[in-house]
């Protein structure tokens, strides 16, 4: 009984590997081309974001920096509340 229960046992993880790539879907040129027409409307859109301090006047340079800035570059804290 023992051994028919190792047996078992070894035929599932052995197929579980299997079972886990067959769940991976493939994706069609339509959700190809979709994904790639998304990916360069995100990279336009960073270019834009990114030369907006260009097009500021020098008083609102400043401002700029210090609002947005400092989100990317600030160490992220910690959510959890110590007790």
């Amino acid at each position: 009984m023992k051994k028919i229960a190792l047996a078992l046992l070894v035929a599932a993880f052995a197929a579980s590997p299997a079972a886990a790539a067959s769940k991976n879907k493939k994706m069609t040129a339509q959700e190809k081309a979709n994904a790639k027409a998304m990916e360069v409307n995100e990279q336009s859109w960073r270019i834009v974001r990114d030369g907006a301090p260009l097009i500021l006047p020098s008083w609102a340079i400043p401002i700029y920096f210090g609002t947005h800035m400092d989100e990317q570059f600030a160490p992220k804290k910690n959510k959890k509340k110590k007790k």
